[in-house]
């Protein structure tokens, strides 16, 4: 993440846990998202140094209150226009600008994702552009499984990437094959 005195931290209590992300403001650039945690003091220790405008813009008010209704159950767009994604390969763009296309309350294997993004044989890469997803919740990488439809891995912990597939889907997330 840009180590810069005009990024600033917003948090989002949600119906999971303390989310939040990082962002700046002219123009409004989100930079990093943080899956909820149990509490504040569990995020990442990056975001205790960050500041907190005492007047943020209308673009980080509106993302909480998105945030919060996600974790709530409704669909979140991947905003993918006010993304930051200074810093990665025009692969890992692909990659992610691919997972964002992965439909709400459906998933898609890693190998999947590599063919749809133009590298068919590359699967394991894209599970280290998912391991190394800045922007969690909006590139919904949670939503990327294996082949076989088992989880895979999950920065926020495999308990919460199946609370996620299941509040997507509306149902208890069950094994199976990929829907994609």
């Amino acid at each position: 993440m840009k180590k810069n005195e005009d990024v600033f931290f917003m948090e989002a209590k949600t119906a999971l846990g303390v989310a939040g992300f990082a962002y700046q403001c002219s123009p409004f650039r989100l930079v990093q998202a943080y899956l909820p945690r149990e509490n504040k003091d569990m995020l990442p220790e990056e975001i205790h140094t960050m500041p907190v405008k005492q007047s943020p813009p209308a673009e980080a008010l509106d993302l909480v209150q998105k945030i919060v209704a996600y974790f709530d159950g409704a669909p979140l767009d991947p905003h993918l226009e006010c993304l930051d994604f200074e810093g990665l390969t025009p692969l890992q763009e692909k990659v992610l600008r691919t997972v964002a296309a992965i439909p709400y309350g459906q998933v898609c294997s890693y190998g999947e994702i590599a063919r749809r993004a133009g590298c068919p044989r590359a699967a394991r890469f894209v599970g280290s552009v998912m391991a190394a997803n800045p922007f969690p919740v909006f590139i919904p990488c949670h939503r990327v499984v294996r082949s076989d439809g088992s989880l895979g891995g999950f920065g926020g912990g495999l308990g919460l990437k199946e609370k996620m597939l299941a509040r997507e889907s509306g149902k208890p997330l069950a094994p199976g094959p990929c829907i994609c």
